[in-house]
C-alpha cells in the first residue's frame, strides 16, 4: 500500500478556448440563407429610399423652393439591383417564399399609391413564378395555415386514445 501514483500536471493550453460559433442563418436554412438576407436588405434600402425621398419633398418645398439638394439615390439602385437577383432565385423553403410573397406584395401595393414610381415597379411576375415553381415539389395535401394546428390536433387525440 506504500505505492506511489505518478501524478503530473497537465500542460496549461497556449491560448483560451475558442466559445462555440453561434448558429447563423446558413446553418439553419442552408441555400435560402443569402436570399433571405436579401430580402431583409431590400426592405431595409426600399425604407432608406422612401426617407431620402420625403427628406427631399421637404427640403425643396415640395417643388416651391429651389432645387439645391441632391436627392441620393443610391438606394433605389441597390434596391432594385435585389430584386433582380431574387428574381432568378427559386426558395427552398417556405419562409423564404413567405418573405418573396411579401416583397411582391408590397411592390404591388405601393402602385395603388403612385403607378409611375419606381417603388411600384420590380420583376413581381417573375419572384411569384419562382415560388410556385417551388410550391409545385410540396405535397398538395400538405396542411398550410390553421389547418395545421388542426391536423395536430388530431393526431395527438388518437394518440391519446391508443393508448
Amino acid at each position: 500500500m506504500s505505492d506511489v501514483v505518478p501524478f503530473e500536471r497537465p500542460t496549461p493550453p497556449t491560448e483560451p478556448p475558442h466559445p462555440p460559433k453561434p448558429p447563423t442563418l446558413k446553418d439553419h436554412f442552408g441555400r435560402d440563407a443569402w436570399p433571405l438576407e436579401a430580402v431583409a436588405a431590400w426592405r431595409s434600402v426600399r425604407a432608406q429610399m422612401q426617407r431620402n425621398w420625403a427628406e427631399h419633398e421637404l427640403m425643396s418645398g415640395w417643388g416651391w423652393l429651389l432645387e439645391d439638394h441632391v436627392l441620393d439615390k443610391e438606394p433605389l439602385e441597390r434596391m432594385l439591383a435585389l430584386e433582380n437577383q431574387l428574381s432568378f432565385f427559386e426558395p427552398r423553403t417556405i419562409l423564404l417564399a413567405r418573405e418573396m410573397l411579401r416583397a411582391c406584395v408590397t411592390i404591388l401595393a405601393h402602385g395603388y399609391e403612385d403607378p409611375e414610381s419606381p417603388l411600384a415597379q420590380g420583376p413581381v411576375l417573375e419572384i411569384i413564378r419562382n415560388v410556385l415553381k417551388s410550391l409545385e415539389n410540396v405535397k398538395g395535401e400538405t396542411p398550410i395555415g390553421e389547418a395545421v394546428f388542426k391536423r395536430r390536433r388530431r393526431k395527438a387525440a388518437a394518440k391519446r386514445k391508443a393508448e
